[in-house]
């Protein structure tokens, strides 16, 4: 069997990896606003308590949004080398890493190296020292201007936001700091890789050298980019990251619950996937439902039943599933309320909920099959209401589907192209039930309502 060309680079830990992502500020209900001043509050060593349910998952890497000292949500970055104080100290951090990695978990931190914010120490210099800063090629200053929050200069920041100052990237000096930034977080606090925020819009070349410092730090680390529009493969490659977020097939996965059709999404697959002509077929992409910038899944959903599927296709997709926190428990939030209310704090104790039982199976089912973490993915065909999709490798295949009608219904696979002979007996390890290939076809009845089928040959 061709081997994945993707698998020539990315961590093997990684590529069997479930993802729990974590905003903390929000998780741990931190204030918005960093006062700048007294002793740090451990709200970090609230994360303990929640490890065990994490793991239950199914999970074996947490990703950290932003923990650095920071003005307000994460991405004004005052001190890179500091946890917010919101959030506790270096100290209780490494606590926590090193509980993670007792679990034989992971841990990803949020890197945002594309800007910072002002109280940032070469930007603070700045507006002391104007032209005579010797970080003042750290930005991108029009000295001709004034901003307009009263400085005697203009400069650029991310998408206009002047609270956001953008770094130059091209400088070796903000590199440099950046590339230690990335080191010590690796071989000091022993995390295991970085999420690069807004990745599709860093430079190639810095991506290229950033990667260096890392696998050099680790060669095991993982490097994963942000990544909403564009080629995937310009910024996932050999000498770049790792894998990256498929956000365009995110944008095709809620619809096809709210359009009551899959045919969308399979036509997404094949785009993404063909084995010979798929635009990411040779890459690992996260797949996700929700995160901290987008409308969390159970409020994006028109019926909230549609999260049992959706959960069961997240976890069955090709590549890396990423879980956001509070997804599992039906949190709530829409994006056009505010950021906020889509990182809203966990409740005061761990608890448990008919979503999480569905995702803790799925998630022990997907370490259980090496095909879907490892092997050849075809999708097979689409209906309005049904999906069906099979991993190949060596001597194991396994058939998904996927059922979002409200209504048990059957379904028969043509498998005359993927050499699957008759007599062939597939187990159904999700529920239970054996079904045998005749005459090249398989014929499944039923296929439950509002979840499916995972059928693994035998």
């Amino acid at each position: 069997m061709r081997i994945p060309r993707s698998m020539r680079w990315v961590p093997e830990w990684a590529r069997s990896a479930i993802i729990y992502h974590i905003y903390p500020l929000g998780f741990l209900d931190a204030p918005q606003r960093n006062p700048g001043y007294g002793a740090p509050v451990h709200r970090l060593r609230g994360v303990h308590k929640w490890l065990d349910h994490i793991a239950g998952l199914g999970v074996t890497t947490i990703q950290f949004g932003p923990v650095f000292e920071s003005h307000s949500h994460g991405y004004n970055t005052i001190d890179f080398f500091q946890i917010d104080r919101r959030l506790g100290d270096l100290l209780s951090f490494r606590e926590l890493v090193d509980a993670i990695h007792g679990r034989g978990m992971r841990v990803i931190l949020d890197g945002v190296f594309n800007h910072s914010g002002r109280g940032f120490f070469a930007f603070r210099d700045v507006v002391q020292h104007g032209r005579e800063s010797r970080f003042a090629d750290w930005f991108k200053i029009n000295w001709e201007g004034q901003s307009p929050l009263g400085d005697p200069f203009d400069y650029e920041g991310w998408n206009g936001f002047h609270s956001l100052p953008l770094l130059n990237l091209s400088n070796p000096e903000t590199r440099s700091h950046l590339f230690d930034v990335a080191r010590y977080w690796i071989k000091e606090i022993h995390v295991d890789g970085w999420r690069l925020d807004v990745a599709h819009e860093l430079p190639v070349d810095f991506l290229r050298d950033l990667r260096r410092a890392i696998k050099q730090a680790n060669p095991e680390s993982l490097m994963f980019g942000e990544m909403v529009h564009g080629d995937y493969r310009n910024w996932i490659a050999p000498d770049l990251c790792d894998c990256g977020t498929d956000y365009q097939l995110y944008a095709v996965l809620w619809r096809a619950f709210n359009e009551g059709s899959f045919e969308n999404l399979f036509e997404q697959l094949q785009r993404e996937y063909d084995l010979e002509m798929g635009a990411y077929r040779d890459l690992t992409l996260v797949n996700f439902l929700g995160n901290h910038d987008v409308t969390r899944i159970l409020s994006q959903l028109d019926r909230p039943e549609h999260i049992y599927p959706a959960m069961m296709l997240l976890m069955m997709l090709p590549g890396i599933p990423a879980i956001y926190y509070g997804d599992e428990l039906g949190l709530t939030g829409h994006k056009d309320d505010g950021d906020q209310s889509l990182r809203g704090p966990m409740p005061q104790e761990p608890v448990k909920s008919d979503i999480y039982t569905a995702l803790a199976q799925l998630g022990r089912l997907r370490h259980r099959l090496n095909a879907v973490t490892h092997g050849r993915f075809v999708p097979l065909q689409a209906t309005d209401k049904l999906l069906a999709m099979l991993y190949e490798i060596r001597d194991e295949d396994v058939i998904v589907l996927i059922n979002q009608s409200e209504d048990h219904l059957p379904i028969t696979l043509d498998l005359s192209r993927q050499g699957i002979s008759d007599g062939t007996t597939f187990e159904d390890v999700l529920n239970s039930g054996w079904y045998t290939v005749e005459e090249q076809t398989l014929t499944v009845d039923p296929v439950w309502r509002l979840w499916g089928r995972i059928l693994v040959r035998r």
